[in-house]
């Protein structure tokens, strides 16, 4: 019922992004074609480049932060630059440890039947991690999704026995929930590109993240660990076996027994100093996933429909 994870992974945004300015947690960058973009790199040491078809990317790094740039026959037709220690990785890399594969520049890992490139931005520092950027290079080059994983050092494309590609990342919007952050609940989660009316972006996808119901022997050990949780009245553990099981059961496509699961325990677990099911619901409902997440819901109990989103722990 409970999937094991070595990193903590926070999540998403996956938006079609036009010439902008961003905040992120390390500074800001600023990127999409400038008046002389080449200037932001030009002062920095090249690190790693590829060609693609007829776009160059090249990444470049210095003391005082990182450029990627891209050129078509010479002329910059993008760039991005941040102004601390990040540094940019160009494709996918094989990381065995992780179980992660390489994905080749250039795989439609969209969906979409056109050649993308996947760029990483690790940001380094506390609750880094990652940022995830793809490019679709025909028939227009363009930047087509930013996928911000923050804490997340795992997150990557993997590509399933249907031949698609998914991002593998996690829902971390309970970080600090209840209390510290390695005593709050996560999920692994998995999206799939789908074009839309707004252009398109990542979404859930739950079919993929389906499991089968958990076995009597399943149930009872994840109930025995949080009824001993319960009867402590531990807020720092009950994260990690009453709620983490929980959302486990909602994102596996069996929201009914979460809440079965959560009746089991009794009015004692949602007593002070323990949260309620208001309070887990109010939170999950600011979780970036929540519109995708919210139509598989069922026998929502009234104490999570009527709780107001509240993005505050």
């Amino acid at each position: 019922m409970k999937r094991e994870m070595s990193n903590r992974m926070l999540v998403w945004s996956g938006v079609l992004v036009a010439a902008m300015w961003i905040a992120t947690a390390a500074g800001v960058f600023a990127q999409g074609p400038a008046e002389n973009p080449a200037e932001a790199c030009a002062a920095k040491n090249q690190t790693s480049a590829t060609t693609m078809g007829q776009y160059q990317f090249a990444a470049y790094k210095s003391n005082d932060g990182a450029c990627l740039q891209v050129t078509n026959g010479g002329k910059t037709v993008y760039t991005q630059s941040v102004d601390s220690f990040e540094t940019y990785t160009l494709g996918q890399p094989d990381d065995a440890q992780d179980n992660i594969t390489a994905i080749a520049n250039g795989t439609d890992v969209t969906g979409r039947g056109q050649p993308d490139t996947v760029v990483s931005l690790y940001t380094g520092g506390a609750h880094c991690c990652s940022i995830h950027f793809v490019f679709e290079l025909q028939p227009t080059f363009k930047l087509l999704a930013t996928l911000n994983d923050s804490d997340d050092d795992l997150a990557h494309f993997e590509r399933l026995v249907d031949g698609h590609y998914y991002y593998v990342t996690g829902d971390w919007t309970f970080g600090y929930w209840p209390t510290c952050f390695a005593c709050s609940p996560s999920a692994v989660v998995k999206l799939r590109w789908t074009d839309d009316a707004k252009g398109g972006g990542f979404h859930l996808a739950m079919d993929k993240m389906q499991t089968p119901a958990p076995t009597t022997a399943e149930w009872n050990k994840e109930l025995s660990a949080a009824q001993k949780v319960v009867a402590a009245g531990d807020a720092d553990s009950i994260g990690t076996t009453m709620w983490q099981t929980v959302l486990n059961l909602i994102y596996h496509g069996h929201s009914d027994l979460a809440w079965k699961f959560v009746d089991a325990l009794g009015p004692k677990a949602q007593q002070k100093p323990l949260p309620s099911v208001a309070s887990f619901c109010g939170l999950l409902k600011t979780s970036p996933y929540w519109p995708d997440l919210q139509p598989t819901l069922k026998d929502t109990p009234a104490s999570c429909a009527n709780a107001k989103a509240n993005p505050s722990h």
